[in-house]
């Protein structure tokens, strides 16, 4: 019942109040009921229905409320109803059966349904139809209780409509797909009802509240319907019909696979005269889907509806092999063989030449003595449009200097290229394998630049992306990079074009302004998992050291790594504004806000904490990465190789400006030392990218829990460094260069002292050569000193020098080995004198050959096969203390250990031989013979005492590589080290009495 306001006036008496109507809820609905005198009419019997059978004009009783506020009226004021009189005829069983509809008109909202059989008919046999309507609103089982708002507003919008076209229309239920109305209209068969113009009143009087849906029977056009990606591709949609009387079009819609399409630099949609055009630039695979189109009118809700009849899509372009790319001729008249081919079933032809097919051969005759020039053949598609590949052939006049099965042949410098063979790469590749003539007559640097097809279509569209198809792409790369995982991440091509991939969308999303979604992101987070997975390393090594030696070279540098976690900041920094979590494999998000204080732990590996901030309600981002260990290199800023990334890698970003931000790294290698509390950046090294400290530092080291506090006042991606080495200690720094200090001056003093003695001691030739041999040590340690104290200086330098490291590291190595292989012959000298115990032999001049080959060739062999075999990796020096020998990356310091410790081992088994000779020889009855045994003597005794202590110097050297922490070793090494040039000078000259009693 409704309730009954009357106005509040003083001077109002109420004397009489009749109730005439009453309603109440029961199982179908509600019933509403007159009081005793009243009745409602027999138009609303006839509409509502009755609750009873009744014969009367009137009933007392409907089930339903006459919209309006209608009540019962007095049964005196009814005039009585007009009945009919029927006749009842024999019975007619009609059927009808639903014809197929080939038209391409669009339908009205409604629907017609078959009607059911009938029994009987009389000439005044009412007729009935079905139809439904399609509401653009989401469906509720609860719309079709009678009690329902909805219901109640759509069942007394159609039946009112139906009322003033003299037709019964009723509501029957609601369904889903959208929501549909299913209703009945009925009609007295004496009057031709117009069942359109009703359908129209009910859509447009409907359409005032909701939005109706007019649906299209005929599909949109699409032209072209049968093209290549990035193609233009046009789709039209409507006009509706006229007898839909739908009115002027005032604006489109349009979507795909339901998400609204928005316009911008590839997709442009325009209205006229009712037809909406939807312009597609480049169609790439992110627009594949069904298409819908809703043309818009001006004065309610209702829209005209016209969708693809199926998922749209274009073909792959087809994918053209050629071989060779480049290749090297001669003008001889020699014969090379041209070949194309196509995949998907398509023909190629070469421009210019006859014959086609899928796969063609022409063989190209150079004609003789032709000038050096450069010539190029066209392979095309016979398509629309054409598909080009090019091969291009160096015609020369010169003979070949290298001859290959693969790369054919060339001169000097001449790069080949040949595709990307299966039997060599395997197959669905793209790109091409490269090579270059070298001075050996080889074909070397070898690049395989072979991309998987998927990948390269993905990097080919990544270029044209929007706000409309950058989710379904992001999908799409995701999905592509995990079902390749094993091809992707053993390959740097792919991880480099996948790395473009994702620096491209970073662009296209800082440049259009899009918004990236958590869906989308994901995706972007599991590609990027799978990027730094353990099986990634050896891939991201190369691809590190290629970046470095782009700064050996000069070259523009550009690394691949720092790229990567670059494009991740940005993408992350375009993140929609909400909360929520990601969990990846091996990448988690978090994303949340706060206001004063903020703390979280992720994974039990790392927490952030930010102590305090202005109070303002912030969003702050935290991305934490597993194992971007194997990504980024562990250099910093002095460029060092041997540390390590001990802790994730953190990437933080907040809405707001924060000056002070915790974070607790737990190690991950509790063997390694001296944390550095880091962040990348990126504009280190000419922007190829370093770990650098600046505006963070350690807070806390607790080595029993395993963890490394650092406090920073700015966000990034930060990380701790640690390193296998001792902490650098001042006084170790005091012992080196102190004592090389004296051991240069010993040098100096020893030198001084050969030269005041260099006549005397040529009378005995045993002597010359002995001392030939100290003079030669001396000068060996005295120089490699020097460019001992030149690495050492190059090392600390603010602006390193690598070229001139290299060099440094090149004559110290050269020159330690001499003075190693000039001990080895002064061994070989001892153990040829005691040995040839009867003359003759060798003469001087022959044994000064052999020392001077033995003293200085092959050291010089040994250091240039180092430097040959190891630089070109950026594996020759070590720049995180001295120039030096590298040791973690390429084991370059055997080259030096190993020949060393190997010539201490022979000159103490040549000790053993040479003692055992001397103690067994008799003395000799001559002046020259004891002035032999004197001087072989002379040679054991320096022997016996400088091969000990080289070899105990240099065994403290790999002590440390074992036990990098050990001070003691540490300490042990810097003083033997640094009194090599002493000891040379008391036990190499000044040993020998008849040295000193020349001097003194």
């Amino acid at each position: 019942m409704k309730n009954v306001v009357s106005p509040q006036i003083e001077s109002l008496t109420v004397k009489d109040l009749n109730f005439t109507t009453w309603c109440s809820p029961v199982s179908t609905g509600r019933q509403c009921q007159c009081e005793d005198q009243f009745a409602w009419s027999c138009e609303n019997c006839g509409l509502y229905g009755a609750c009873s059978n009744v014969t009367s004009p009137t009933c007392e009783c409907i089930n339903e409320l006459p919209p309006g506020g209608e009540i019962c009226q007095p049964i005196s004021t009814f005039n009585p109803c007009i009945t009919s009189t029927t006749t009842t005829l024999p019975s007619v069983t009609t059927t009808t059966m639903p014809m197929p509809i080939t038209t391409t008109t669009p339908t009205m909202p409604f629907t017609p349904l078959p009607p059911p059989p009938t029994t009987t008919t009389s000439t005044t046999t009412p007729m009935t139809q079905t139809f439904e309507i399609t509401l653009d609103v989401e469906f509720k089982e609860e719309y079709n209780q009678v009690t329902n708002d909805f219901h109640i507003t759509v069942s007394n919008t159609i039946r009112a409509e139906g009322l003033k076209q003299g037709i019964e229309a009723k509501l029957i239920k609601f369904r889903s797909g959208s929501t549909i109305a299913q209703y009945q209209v009925t009609a007295n068969s004496s009057v031709t009802p117009d069942f359109q113009a009703l359908n129209l009143k009910i859509a447009g009087k409907l359409a005032e509240s909701y939005p109706v849906v007019f649906e299209a029977s005929g599909a949109l056009t699409f032209l072209p319907n049968d093209g290549f990606y990035e193609q233009t591709v046009t789709v039209t949609c409507g006009p509706p019909p006229v007898n839909l009387n739908f009115g002027t079009v005032s604006a489109a819609e349009w979507r795909r696979n339901t998400v609204l399409i928005a316009e911008d630099g590839e997709h442009r949609i325009s209205v006229k005269d009712g037809i909406s055009t939807l312009t597609v630039s480049r169609f790439i695979s992110s627009d594949d889907g069904v298409y819908e189109c809703r043309l818009m009118r001006t004065n309610d809700k209702a829209f005209f509806r016209q969708k693809s009849e199926k998922s749209f899509s274009l073909k792959t372009k087809p994918t053209i092999t050629v071989s060779p790319i480049r290749q090297y001729v001669q003008c001889l008249g020699e014969s090379v063989a041209l070949n194309c081919s196509v995949s998907g079933g398509y023909e190629v032809e070469f421009r210019g030449f006859s014959g086609a097919g899928n796969s063609i051969t022409y063989n190209y005759i150079a004609p003789q003595g032709c000038e050096q020039e450069e010539k190029t053949f066209t392979c095309q598609s016979i398509t629309q449009p054409v598909f080009t590949k090019a091969i291009t052939l160096q015609l020369s006049s010169q003979g070949a200097y290298c001859i290959n099965d693969t790369f054919g042949q060339g001169d000097i410098g001449y790069k080949s290229a040949v595709p990307c063979y299966p039997k060599l790469v395997g197959p669905n590749k793209v790109g091409e394998i490269t090579a270059v003539c070298k001075e050996n007559k080889k074909f070397d640097d070898v690049e395989y630049n072979c991309i998987l097809l998927p990948v390269q279509e993905l990097l080919d569209q990544s270029q044209f992306l929007t706000a409309t198809t950058l989710p379904v792409f992001l999908e799409q790369l995701k999905n592509v990079t995990v079902n390749y995982t094993d091809e992707v991440i053993t390959s740097p091509p792919n991880i480099k074009a996948i790395v473009r991939i994702l620096i491209n969308v970073a662009n296209k999303s800082l440049s259009l302004d899009i918004s990236i979604s958590r869906d989308s992101m994901e995706n972007v987070l599991i590609t990027a998992g799978v990027l730094t997975i353990n099986g990634t390393k050896q891939t991201w090594n190369f691809l590190n050291n290629n970046d470095t030696r782009s700064i050996l070279n000069n070259t523009d540098p550009e690394s691949v790594s720092s790229s990567f976690l670059d494009s991740l900041e940005t993408i992350t920094s375009r993140l929609v504004n909400a909360t929520f979590d990601i969990t990846t494999d091996f990448i988690q998000l978090n994303r949340t806000t706060f206001t004063d204080t903020f703390n979280a732990e992720f994974n039990s590996s790392v927490t952030i904490e930010i102590p305090e901030s202005n109070g303002d309600n912030k969003t702050i981002t935290m991305i934490v990465f597993n194992s971007l260990d194997n990504v980024l290199p562990a250099r910093d800023e002095a460029n060092s190789s041997l540390n390590s990334i001990n802790g994730r890698v953190v990437l933080v970003q907040s809405s707001a400006k924060i000056k002070n931000i915790s974070f607790t790294f737990d190690i991950l290698n509790d063997t390694l030392r001296n944390p550095e509390c880091v962040f990348w950046n990126f504009s280190l090294f000419d922007g190829l990218g370093g770990w650098d400290g600046k505006g963070c530092e350690l807070v806390l080291n607790i080595n029993e829990t395993g963890t490394v506090t650092c406090n920073c006042n700015h966000l990034t991606s930060f990380s701790i460094l640690m390193s296998p080495n001792s902490p650098k200690k001042l006084y170790l720094d005091i012992i080196t260069y102190i004592g090389v200090g004296i051991s240069m001056g010993s040098l100096v003093i020893c030198l001084i002292i050969e030269g005041l003695i260099w006549r005397k001691i040529r009378k005995n030739e045993t002597s010359y050569l002995r001392h030939v041999a100290i003079v030669n040590i001396a000068v060996s340690l005295l120089i490699a000193n020097i460019w001992f104290i030149i690495g050492a200086a190059i090392s600390d330098a603010e602006v390193k020098n690598p070229p001139a490291c290299t060099a440094a590291t090149f004559f110290i190595h050269f020159f330690y080995l001499a003075l190693f292989f000039w001990m080895l012959a002064s061994a070989m000298l001892l153990l040829y004198r005691t040995t040839n115990v009867f003359g003759g032999g060798l003469s001087k001049a022959s044994m000064l050959a052999i020392g001077f080959f033995l003293g200085y060739g092959a050291p010089l062999i040994i250091a240039t096969v180092t430097i040959a075999a190891t630089a070109p990796d950026n594996g020759y020096i070590r720049e995180n203390t001295i120039c030096w020998l590298n040791w973690d990356k390429s084991k370059a310091l055997l080259a030096f250990v190993i020949p060393a410790l190997s010539i201490v081992v022979i000159n103490l088994i040549i000790l053993v031989v040479v003692l055992y000779k001397i103690i067994r020889r008799r003395v000799g009855t001559t002046a020259a013979q004891a002035e032999e045994k004197h001087v072989l003597v002379v040679i054991a005794k320096s022997l016996a005492v400088l091969t000990p202590f080289f070899g105990i110097t240099w065994g403290l050297g790999a002590g440390i590589l074992a036990d990098p922490t050990n001070e003691g070793i540490h300490i042990a090494f810097a003083f033997f080290n640094s009194l090599q040039g002493f000891f040379i000078l008391v036990f190499g000259t000044l040993l020998d009495g008849k040295v000193r009693t020349v001097q003194f």
